[in-house]
């Protein structure tokens, strides 16, 4: 891949730490201009400054119209356009299942891991040039039910739909988008901690069902805003180690 984003914008949300993180590098080793997009600004201008060059760091509330439109607008007038779009921000949260769950865990999940990727959306296709790319990180549990967090799963599930009812939008630009969905990932949202970046060739194949690595998920993600997945249009792609592949037998409820 080496080479695929030489001169390409692109911008990373959620880019301040775990795949987004991860992914901004990598864009940036393969030759993109990067804007690195978080709430944590400060963690946000941490990851510019490791990418260095022509690398930005903005502040964004996803769940914000405005936040997403200032935050587009940005890198247009740095870059003179937007190429690529990874639209990574997302929130898990508790994961004490559905008894425990409230309206304002729904209400916060719904506002930041569903209406975020919607404002983002909206924002992104106004200005993603012909050739474009959109990928935006859903998760296993938008395709299966994960009962330690129904609202997460919810709005995750919300998010594929989304994704796959906005490919004509984009295909009237010219532009393709995907939604990446990963199964567990050793990030700080997960409890893990971020890693070195290293060559694609030296990551180590994850075992069946294992955790996989921010960097793992970063690598899909490269190659479906690059011209190598160019046939690969309006779906939801999982990145999971095999976790959902087969089905494993669990106890049986009362």
């Amino acid at each position: 891949m080496s080479g695929s984003f030489e001169g390409k914008s692109i911008l990373v949300t959620g880019g301040a730490s775990g795949i987004g993180r991860a992914a901004a590098i990598r864009f940036a080793q393969e030759g993109g201009r990067v804007c690195v997009a978080d709430l944590n600004i400060d963690g946000a201008r941490a990851v510019a400054s490791e990418i260095g060059g022509e690398a930005i760091a903005v502040q964004v509330d996803v769940a914000s119209a405005h936040g997403n439109e200032a935050m587009t607008a940005l890198v247009v007038a740095r870059f003179g356009g937007l190429d690529i779009a990874l639209l990574n921000a997302g929130y898990l949260g508790p994961m004490d299942g559905f008894a425990a769950a409230d309206e304002a865990l729904f209400d916060r999940h719904v506002a930041i891991n569903l209406k975020g990727a919607f404002l983002g959306l909206k924002a992104v296709e106004k200005v993603i040039r012909p050739e474009g790319a959109v990928v935006v990180t859903a998760s296993t549990a938008g395709v299966i039910g994960l009962a330690e967090s129904p609202c997460y799963t919810a709005a995750k599930h919300g998010v594929v739909g989304l994704v796959k009812a906005s490919a004509p939008a984009f295909a009237a630009r010219g532009a393709r988008i995907n939604a990446l969905c990963p199964g567990g990932v050793a990030t700080p949202m997960m409890g893990g901690a971020d890693q070195p970046i290293v060559s694609p060739n030296d990551l180590e194949r994850v075992p069946l069902r294992g955790m996989g690595s921010a960097q793992q998920v970063a690598e899909v993600a490269l190659w479906l805003a690059s011209p190598a997945a160019c046939f690969v249009n309006g779906h939801a792609h999982i990145a999971d180690g095999g976790l959902l592949s087969t089905f494993v037998p669990s106890p049986v409820g009362p």
